[in-house]
């Protein structure tokens, strides 16, 4: 197993629970938000630019959609967002089961429809996929949705829940979004899964809630690489970079106390690494 440690963050945002980096190549910026805050923030990784755009109610998480659009699933709803004109445009307003309910991590597919989660009461939860303008529940009963992926070379779809502290994989008909054969793919000693991600080989990245650190497993679900961090909340990650081999890592100081704070100065920041691995291109919502 090869071990890295990261000590700095790239960028000083202070979020609170960032969550949902993804790399737009159509503009050559990382986008991420934090959740509890309703923010979006934008990057350029090499002059450090950082944009800032408030949406003023809380975002679970963000995709590319068409050609310069962004689709937002937010406490209210599915929106279309231009980070140019900083307008969203509703697709349609969603009244989730349960009020402590809000969309959490999403995505999307290789096909071009977006991937959608929630998180709140345990097992009242779902995950959805949106079809002809409405969401078809396709995993139902979980506690905290969160990251998942795709590897269409083996026909594996990847799904983690929080909730079960594990990252648990399935076989999918990607035409029909049908999932088959769960099993669990890997779970955590210390900490919990959070977001991942692929590289282009089929390995699993994935960040530790309250673990320190990131993982890298090969398709056995063996620890390939451990990244180790200045934060306990790790929450997300993603490939970027002009040649997609940069790991951006956002983090959260959410809950944390003034004594975990103050040794923990850079909780809430972006993180990034070099990893001699590339990921893959971030899907379109197709409009």
């Amino acid at each position: 197993m090869k071990s890295i440690n990261i000590l700095n963050g790239i960028s000083i945002v202070n979020d609170q629970l960032g969550e949902s980096p993804v790399w737009d190549h159509r503009r050559g910026l990382l986008f991420w938000v934090d959740i509890d805050k309703g923010i979006i923030h934008s990057l350029e990784p090499d002059t450090k630019q950082l944009l800032n755009y408030a949406l003023h109610e809380k975002i679970g998480c963000l995709a590319l959609a068409g050609d310069s659009d962004f689709i937002l699933a937010t406490k209210s709803g599915l929106y279309l967002w231009n980070p140019e004109s900083n307008q969203n445009n509703s697709l349609f307003s969603v009244q989730l089961p349960d009020s402590r309910m809000l969309f959490n991590d999403g995505k999307v597919d290789p096909l071009g429809r977006f991937w959608i989660g929630s998180k709140g009461p345990k097992v009242m939860s779902s995950l959805w996929v949106l079809k002809d303008n409405h969401l078809e529940e396709v995993i139902p009963n979980l506690s905290i949705s969160n990251g998942l992926d795709w590897d269409t070379d083996r026909g594996y779809f990847y799904h983690t829940d929080s909730g079960e502290n594990s990252i648990f994989r399935y076989q999918i008909n990607l035409e029909t979004a049908e999932l088959s054969s769960k099993e669990v793919f890997f779970k955590a000693d210390i900490g919990t899964p959070d977001g991942l991600t692929l590289d282009k080989d089929g390995n699993v990245w994935t960040a530790i809630w309250d673990g320190w650190k990131v993982l890298q497993l090969n398709p056995k679900g063996e620890i390939l690489t451990e990244i180790s961090l200045p934060v306990q909340r790790p929450t997300s990650l993603a490939f970027g970079g002009k040649n997609l081999d940069t790991l951006f890592i956002t983090s959260a100081s959410v809950d944390l106390s003034d004594s975990e704070r103050l040794t923990q100065p850079t909780a809430g920041d972006l993180f990034m690494l070099k990893t001699g691995f590339e990921g893959k291109p971030s899907n379109l919502l197709k409009l």
